[in-house]
């Protein structure tokens, strides 16, 4: 087995031979029954593997949940386990069976099958697919209909399951897994209730992949979306007291090289003292993104439909958002000069009890409005402390690094240059980088993190000169998700820093497939 990619807790692996997960068994050539009780029958994926044997009084409510043999983990009744139970026992699959071993779920509903495959399922069969085609049901698109004409359901639905499931497969290559499965809760209560109690987990151990994020009212709990609001809580803005503006997102990102924000900077610029000023630009689904963390995922990957109109769940997400910055606590004043949110947002900083200016003007970028916004900002900035190019930068490197490592001292004790956007270092540890989405570590950086409880990937001794493929990981130490960064160490030495494209215990457990993608080495 080879893993080729990720998404949540899914994963693409490569089986042989045209054969990836997720992989769709069928009952009448796949799978064969058990003889006896102390036998669970076959199931043929390229060859033949033992099913566990299934006991009698089977009780999914307990732990363990899942059934194993040497080679398959088998989760009994996916499609009638409460979505909270369904949610549970995921965050159990890697604990139980391992990485080596292929979670199989039988009998369940197509429309169940992209959740669960998000969830960590690798195998399905066509169990369900069979009862449904002897009684006359047609599958189309994950769901069914009632057949009116006479077709041999049993071929039709065999061949539109093979379909399903390869769009499964091809969304998780692509990268759209995600959005494959929101689409698939529209309408699916039993679904969309499984995606609501699984954001957490996916939170807190899914794949944190850079991929786009083609954004709608589910994005909301997106969860990426959620890490980056979670973390901003650990954001500071550069300097104390320096004075607040809101702008309006755009369309390109980063934020900063779209034409709007360039003219918007080239009119601050103009004013004196200039560097106390802070951006912070408001947007949905990820509510509020200080300009220092425009590189980070996903608030430089996302893209959504522009209305103007605010819904109350959207405005309630920037209320919670401002929670977390706590301005009238940082700030001594805001301008706001956002368009169609400008009186959202003046509203809830006043909430706050922070003094706030509202522009009012709805076409912010325009010439009438850059010339509002340099008024004002010149009146907000009169008699502010000024801000020096090296305090601004310090803070900078600050505020980013507090946002991306729990702790952040290992950069930003060193000595901070340059300035953002893409000119920020710490020392010869990390400077900015757009494929990492922030601080991209250097080799010297990757020691530094190494020796503050970062994550390390323990790998033989042998001259790396490209990325560390499973085969040579012996060892870890930390933990990490997915796309997060990662030291590797050989003979007691780090000798490379990169990307993490599996799981500490998959690296351990594969022996095929890339563990981790190297950005520099010695």
């Amino acid at each position: 087995m080879e893993p080729i990619g990720h998404e949540g807790l899914g994963r693409l692996l490569e089986l042989g031979e045209n054969l990836h997960t997720p992989h769709i068994v069928f009952s009448h050539e796949d799978l064969t029954e058990a003889t006896d009780l102390e036998s669970g029958g076959s199931i043929k994926i390229g060859k033949s593997f033992d099913l566990p044997p299934k006991p009698l009084g089977l009780d999914s409510d307990k732990e363990p949940f899942l059934h194993l043999s040497e080679n398959i983990a088998v989760l009994d009744n996916a499609s009638s386990l409460r979505p909270q139970k369904i949610v549970e026992i995921a965050s159990k699959f890697r604990e139980e069976a391992g990485y080596s071993r292929l979670v199989y779920a039988p009998a369940v509903e197509p429309s169940d099958m992209p959740i669960l495959a998000y969830l960590g399922v690798d195998i399905f069969d066509d169990l369900n697919v069979e009862l449904r085609s002897s009684t006359g049901w047609l599958l189309e698109d994950g769901s069914w209909i009632k057949s009116s004409s006479k077709v041999d359901t049993f071929s039709a639905n065999r061949e539109e399951l093979n379909r399903w499931v390869s769009k499964i497969r091809n969304s998780i290559s692509n990268g759209t897994l995600r959005e494959f499965v929101e689409r698939t809760s529209l309408h699916n209560p039993r679904v969309s209730q499984i995606l609501h109690h699984s954001t957490q987990l996916l939170v807190e151990k899914g794949a944190k992949n850079h991929y786009p994020i083609r954004a709608n009212n589910l994005s909301l709990k997106h969860p990426s979306v959620i890490d980056f609001q979670e973390r901003l809580s650990r954001f500071t803005p550069p300097v104390e007291n320096m004075v607040l503006l809101i702008l309006p997102c755009s369309a390109r990102k980063p934020y900063f090289k779209s034409s709007s924000h360039k003219r918007f900077f080239n009119a601050i610029r103009e004013v004196d003292n200039y560097l106390s000023l802070h951006i912070i630009s408001v947007t949905s689904p990820l509510g509020l993104v200080p300009r220092e963390l425009e590189f980070c995922y996903p608030a430089a990957h996302y893209d959504i439909a522009v209305t103007g109109v605010w819904s109350p769940t959207e405005v309630e997400m920037l209320r919670k958002q401002l929670s977390k910055i706590e301005p009238e606590k940082h700030y001594s004043k805001a301008i706001v000069h956002a368009g169609s949110s400008s009186e959202i947002m003046t509203t809830l900083l006043k909430e706050r009890g922070l003094e706030t200016i509202d522009t009012k003007v709805e076409k912010p970028s325009s010439f009438e409005g850059l010339e509002v916004l340099q008024t004002v900002a010149k009146m907000s900035l009169n008699g502010t402390e000024p801000v020096t190019s090296k305090e601004r930068a310090k803070g900078e490197a600050i505020g980013l690094a507090n946002f991306q490592y729990s702790n952040p001292s290992f950069l930003t004790d060193s000595e901070i240059s340059g300035r953002m956007p893409y000119k920020l270092r710490c020392g010869d540890l990390a400077s900015i980088s757009p494929v990492v989405g922030g601080f991209g570590l250097t080799l010297n950086g990757g020691k530094a993190y190494a020796s503050n409880d970062g994550g390390i990937v323990k790998a033989e001794n042998f001259k790396l000169v490209g990325d560390l493929f499973a085969v040579g990981v012996n060892g870890y130490t930390g933990d990490w998700q997915i796309g997060e960064q990662v030291a590797i160490e050989q003979n007691g030495e780090v000798t490379a820093v990169g990307i993490a494209r599996m799981n500490p215990e998959e690296m351990v457990s594969m022996k095929r497939g890339i563990a981790v993608e190297v950005r520099h080495h010695a």
